[in-house]
């Protein structure tokens, strides 16, 4: 598969991503860009196809329950009520849709700089969100926007620079972005941790955690010593058990 075609297969699934624009102006759009990533049309999707949609690529080990090194539908998570990490995404789309049409006064479909200007957190992120620098956030930004992370992806993965992935090129980027998905969760946590470690005594109290309702309500299961104490160890382990 040359960079020609994954470009290709890249763009159709860009047509359906389920992001802020595509659920406002597109639908539910998901299950068309799966199916355009079966290029062999066999049912399933191997790793060199899942390169198209590096998202996919980066979950398709976990996606892959028999370890066959292909995803059928059963394995996609569309196919199973988006459930898990497939289903908050949903959420976050349908929210984004919400926030896009909310801000689009005028309904036409775009975000100017004056409608944008109503949600200072949008507007500090006007420049970087407006890709084509036309004036305006539209569906052609964010599929722009999508196109260049692609192609960033694949230069990186490209490791001998020939314009192709070998499955080897794509197993050594997937741990690779697997490995900085874990180090940004782990300083994300680290943070969290040190914020509600009132006494920065290296464990949490129950007093300490009140702030986070999920967290106090697991405080018995999680507090596997039984201390009364919940340490970063027995944190880390709980969220392993999830």
């Amino acid at each position: 598969m040359n960079r020609k075609t994954l470009l290709f297969v890249a763009v159709l699934a860009a047509l359906g991503a389920g992001s802020a624009l595509a659920a406002t102006q597109a639908g539910d759009a998901q299950k068309p860009a799966r199916a355009s990533l079966d290029k062999n049309n066999d049912g399933a999707i191997d790793k060199a196809e899942a390169a198209g949609h590096p998202r996919l690529a980066e979950h398709f080990d976990r996606l892959d329950k028999n370890g066959d090194g292909k995803l059928t539908a059963d394995e996609r998570p569309q196919r199973k009520g988006m459930r898990g990490h497939g289903r908050r995404g949903g959420e976050h789309g349908q929210r984004q849709g919400f926030a896009f049409k909310k801000l689009d006064a005028n309904g036409d479909g775009k975000i100017s700089r004056e409608e944008a200007a109503v949600d200072p957190r949008f507007a500090e992120r006007f420049e970087q969100m407006d890709a084509n620098k036309d004036g305006v956030i539209d569906r052609a930004d964010h599929e722009l926007r999508g196109k260049q992370r692609r192609d960033e992806w694949f230069a990186k993965a490209d490791a001998d620079k020939d314009g192709k992935l070998t499955r080897a090129e794509i197993d050594q980027a997937d741990a690779k972005r697997r490995e900085e998905f874990r180090q940004r969760m782990q300083a994300r946590m680290d943070e969290r941790f040190a914020s509600a470690d009132a006494n920065k005594d290296g464990r949490l109290s129950r007093d300490e955690v009140k702030g986070n309702p999920r967290l106090a309500e697991r405080f018995d299961a999680l507090d596997t010593n039984k201390d009364g104490f919940l340490s970063k160890e027995e944190l880390a382990a709980g969220r392993q058990r999830r």
